[in-house]
């Protein structure tokens, strides 16, 4: 489908013509109506008063109705366009279902204004989402009475996700019973609810807010300012098991048969060393044997006398995120854990000793023992490296195959774990899909065993230098000659290269050109590796480039690849 061409501007004239013509037309259909005397709308006596009124009264009319007729003209241009895009050939069963998943991606008490985004798409849109009562069963104590009114009405009787928050860190008398009201109001609905989510000024308010037991609940989401491990039970009477639950700064009891089914499990104590211990954490997991995503945020609290002992086995856990969590900890979760089919992994910790690196690997190498097999089924894989993070992406041909592995680390300089991993693929000994690197800004080439790992990888078709990398000489040429295997033999890093990007770094062209070289035309000596075949793009981005001359000389080496110069910034690619 073809964009609309770009709108040039007409002259002077023929906007003074077609304006005469516009406002004549309207002041002469109108002139019996307002009392419109003028006959000419030629340029009007300056010293009649009375004519400059007429004048401006005719072109403030014809100015709102050409207006109200282009905009009637330019939105039902629009309803037409959106009607034709691809998207709206979809049928209506699999649109409702990307508005839920859209709209699961935002709070409840942003629900409204999202939903209401989507509507103002397309007529067909609006229609779709005021036939969809499940799209209006969500009701929060900050929407006006108006509103939790209409959202129950157009929901019919599907499960209503129900949202209490009260900003600040206190909780006043006016508050506390606006609060009563409004649950007390949902409840009487005699509606299941499918959510609950509470925002408060401690956890000591819950049973305050919530007097009547919460129940029906699929998912439960507590988030307190003030955090405390001192546990509340909200549970009682007739209820479902909860499949997800979220509890921020908040500790509840929980009976084990509440748990059996599930599915989502997430635990932040960032703001407060207060929360639950190591063998609450471990006595939790026990009781959700389906559990498929589990994350954890803080420092765990535990005791030398009773710390648990054993391994839970999570056969299901496909997602585990640790954040905030010193080294030791994560060795020690790691250690409880076994969770073959885990393909999400993140971390996020500070090495709390000089050998807490070293100790991760162990536990690490343990815990991911999908490396093997996800290699075997993915199309590509993804490296990113920064100052503290690494991010390994298998990626898979489709997206619902099982084979993939997603591994996000941040806390410290990941170059131990980049080392292990490195040495952890060569050592499997497959043949290893194609790998594009990527290095972000602060990664430090000039560390002495940096490259030796990276040429460990084997595949490896593109790379991406971004501005502010430390040392990129030392790679460019560590790429610019064969190096020497472990076993004594020669070969030449990163033979199947195809692609670079490449920002200055304090780099010359002169580099680059040194580069293409030494790699690819100067004299071999004998008994040197075949040459690797030349780059099929090479892209340079950044004002900083210098040296004309050289980069004539450089256009000559390069045929046959695909080269550019791009001179603007190049805006750091968001984190994955």
């Amino acid at each position: 489908m073809q964009s609309p061409s770009k709108i040039t501007g007409p002259s002077e004239k023929v906007i003074d013509d077609i304006s005469n013509t516009l406002v004549m037309a309207v002041a002469e259909a109108n002139r019996g109506n307002l009392g419109l005397r003028c006959t000419s709308l030629g340029d009007p006596d300056l010293s009649d008063p009375i004519q400059l009124a007429e004048h401006i009264r005719a072109f403030q009319l014809a100015q709102i109705v050409i207006k109200r007729g282009l905009d009637r003209r330019i939105a039902s241009a629009k309803r037409h366009w959106n009607a034709l895009q691809s998207v709206n050939k979809l049928p209506v069963e699999v649109l409702s279902t990307v508005f839920h998943q859209l709209l699961a991606t935002v709070s409840t008490f942003d629900h409204f204004t999202s939903l209401f985004n989507i509507a103002k798409v397309s007529v067909r849109w609006k229609s779709i989402i005021d036939a969809t009562p499940s799209l209006w069963s969500f009701v929060s104590s900050t929407f006006p009475r108006a509103q939790v009114d209409r959202a129950l009405k157009k929901s019919a009787r599907s499960p209503v996700s129900v949202a209490c928050r009260f900003p600040g860190y206190l909780l006043t008398a006016t508050s506390k019973e606006g609060s009563r009201n409004f649950l007390t109001k949902m409840q009487s609905t005699g509606r299941p609810w499918d959510e609950l989510t509470l925002h408060l000024p401690s956890i000591g308010h819950l049973r305050t807010v919530l007097e009547a037991p919460a129940s029906h609940l699929r998912k439960l989401e507590i988030k307190v300012q003030h955090a405390s491990s001192k546990p509340v039970d909200i549970f009682g009477g007739t209820r479902r098991v909860l499949e997800d639950l979220s509890l921020t700064g908040a500790w509840i009891k929980c009976d084990p048969n509440a748990l059996t089914g599930l599915r989502r499990l997430q635990l932040d104590y960032n703001k407060g060393f207060a929360g639950p211990t190591l063998t609450q954490i471990f006595w939790l997991l026990q009781q959700s044997p389906i559990l498929h995503f589990f994350a954890w945020s803080g420092r765990v609290i535990h005791h030398s006398m009773s710390l648990p002992t054993g391994t839970i086995t999570l056969s299901h856990l496909t997602g585990l995120s640790l954040k905030g969590v010193p080294g030791s900890d994560v060795s020690v979760i790691l250690g409880l854990i076994h969770a073959p089919s885990c393909r999400h992994f993140t971390l996020h910790c500070n090495s709390d000793s000089k050998d807490g690196y070293s100790r991760l690997l162990v536990p690490l190498q343990r815990f991911l023992p999908s490396l093997k097999n996800s290699l075997q089924q993915v199309a590509t894989i993804s490296v990113c490296l920064g100052l503290s993070s690494f991010h390994y992406h298998c990626i898979p041909p489709s997206c619902d195959s099982s084979y993939q592995l997603d591994f996000k680390f941040e806390g410290e300089p990941p170059y131990s774990l980049l080392e292990w991993f490195a040495q952890h693929l060569h050592d499997i000994n497959l043949k290893t899909p194609p790998i594009n690197i990527r290095f972000d800004p602060r990664f430090d080439f000039t560390r002495d065993t940096t490259l030796p790992a990276l040429f460990r990888l084997r595949n490896v078709v593109s790379l991406k230098l971004a501005d502010r990398v430390v040392g990129p000489c030392r790679l460019l040429q560590g790429l610019s000659r064969p190096t020497r295997s472990q076993g004594g033999s020669e070969f030449w890093p990163f033979p199947e290269l195809a692609d670079m990007k490449i920002a200055p770094s304090n780099l010359l062209i002169r580099n680059v050109l040194d580069f293409f070289r030494s790699r690819y035309i100067e004299q071999l000596g004998q008994g040197c590796p075949r040459r690797p075949p030349m780059l099929k793009t090479l892209h340079l981005v950044g004002y900083e480039w210098d040296g004309f001359r050289e980069e004539q000389e450089l256009k000559p080496i390069l045929r046959g690849t695909k080269y550019s110069l791009e001179r603007s910034v190049w805006v750091d690619e968001p984190r994955d």
